[in-house]
């Protein structure tokens, strides 16, 4: 069990939203879009100081919490512990200057079990009041998180939710399986030798995996990476209203655009700027908010849905069929009716390609990165069926309208100078190092395709890639 302690800072700032599809180095105009959000982190894991910058106690720091306010973007920062872990968050509230507000703030932490006090729920709790003097310490509220299920969960403010959640007070918060808890689930490690289910070597377990690679207790649930999805959308008229002191009816919510980790198409496909570049201690290294999902082929990755928005998003993902592993921090029930039938692999689970999540919701998905060559590349390359290949029908299309054919940017992204791949190179001889039918590109999108626009210029909005590469050496040769 650990003690993860972490302070949270409520304010106010400004995002800046693409409104046409252009990657950089080309200039596009942007929206700037006035936010509530928090800032912050973690400060400290078993009494061991993490960032001694968010110790509210001493008085040297006062002037950097000042240097804060205005500074919240979307989202807020990730919050992490494993089952048995006590999650401490500190709340301090910077106030909202930009627009004069000095409202009280909250952290509901959505989906935990916690006692009234605890809830985040002003009505029936309390709200944390503005700092007011900074030549004193800060008024502040300490929850406690008591991590009993592991899963994928999420918090936010809960003062005036209709519009503190709309401008962009909301964050990840997911929780793990312990070591000791996926131990009372049959499943164990041993150095040197590997992970173990029910005494029975697991070969597709990575040998340095840990608890962070499990969803929940169970053998299935295992992933190799992980992605967080937090959707939201955003209606900048009740921004813009918040910010002049307005008096914006929240009926009358037309979102124009909609976020994926809070940026929007093209930003998703670029690095996050709230990703830390240190790698540091792994106990202390946080989840991060990338949308540009980059898998090599035969890897297992989970996509952690979350929709903080206020309208239903259909989450398609070309190329795939995702397996449902758990829902609003609880696992699927098919993975136990699947054990008891003694089922393997993802038979008897729940399967799709779209995934319905309302406001409030979480899912877990669950997919495999299968080598699709074999399936593929024949039809591609040679043809089949007495249809020409697909490479003979481009050469025909690239004489017509050689723009017709998508260069694609690899990831990541390199801002200076874009290395792009076109469709027409799967069409050259692979040599036994190279093989050109990676990398290969899966778009998912809310499927509501309106909003895959940027105040309707498409593309844009909740829309981003999952670039698969070619497998590791070993498979690779295996499956040539």
């Amino acid at each position: 069990m650990s003690v993860r302690h972490y302070v949270l800072l409520a304010t106010d700032g400004f995002i800046e939203l693409p409104t046409s599809p252009n990657l950089p180095p080309v200039e596009t105009e942007r929206r700037k879009v006035y936010v509530f959000g928090f800032v912050g982190g973690l400060y400290m894991v078993n009494n061991k100081v993490v960032n001694e910058d968010l110790n509210w106690t001493n008085p040297s720091n006062f002037q950097k919490f000042k240097e804060l306010i205005g500074t919240a973007t979307i989202p807020s920062p990730m919050v992490w512990g494993k089952t048995g872990d006590m999650v401490y968050i500190t709340l301090i509230n910077l106030g909202m200057p930009t627009a004069g507000i000095m409202d009280t703030h909250t952290v509901h932490m959505h989906g935990a079990h916690v006692a009234t006090q605890l809830d985040g729920f002003p009505e029936t709790s309390f709200g944390v009041p503005m700092w007011m003097d900074f030549d004193e310490k800060p008024p502040v509220a300490t929850y406690l998180f008591d991590t009993e299920h592991p899963g994928t969960y999420m918090y936010h403010c809960h003062v005036e939710a209709s519009e503190h959640v709309q401008m962009g007070m909301y964050g990840g918060l997911i929780v793990y399986p312990s070591m000791e808890s996926l131990a009372a689930a049959g499943i164990t490690k041993l150095p040197e030798c590997g992970w173990f289910y029910k005494g029975k070597l697991q070969d597709h377990i990575s040998k340095t995996a840990t608890n962070k690679n499990f969803a929940y207790n169970d053998i299935r649930s295992y992933f190799d990476k992980e992605y967080v999805m937090l959707l939201s959308d955003i209606d900048t008229r009740w921004h813009d209203s918040v910010e002049t002191g307005g008096d914006f009816n929240p009926v009358d919510f037309r979102p124009d655009f909609w976020l994926v980790n809070g940026r929007a198409f093209p930003d998703t496909l670029l690095p996050h700027p709230l990703t830390s570049m240190s790698q540091g201690d792994k106990n202390v290294s946080r989840l991060n908010y990338e949308s540009y999902v980059h898998v090599k082929t035969g890897e297992m990755f989970l996509l952690r849905m979350i929709n903080m928005g206020y309208q239903v998003v259909p989450w398609h993902i070309h190329g795939w069929h995702f397996t449902v592993v758990g829902k609003d921090a609880e696992p699927s029930p098919f993975l136990k009716i699947a054990q008891k039938l003694d089922l393997h692999g993802h038979e008897g689970l729940e399967r799709g390609f779209t995934a319905t999540i309302g406001s409030g919701e979480t899912f877990d998905l669950l997919i495999d990165a299968e080598d699709k060559r074999a399936e593929y590349r024949n039809y591609i390359v040679n043809g089949q069926d007495c249809i020409a290949s697909l490479c003979k029908q481009m050469r025909k299309i690239d004489i017509i309208d050689p723009d017709a054919i998508a260069d694609i940017p690899t990831q990541p992204v390199n801002i200076d100078n874009i290395e792009t791949v076109n469709y027409l190179e799967i069409c050259h001889e692979p040599s036994c190092v190279n093989d050109n039918f990676f990398p290969q590109f899966y778009p998912m999108h809310n499927h509501d395709d309106y909003k895959v626009t940027n105040n309707g210029v498409y593309p844009g909005g909740q829309l981003t890639y999952i670039q698969t590469d070619a497998p590791d050496e070993k498979h690779f040769h295996a499956n040539k």
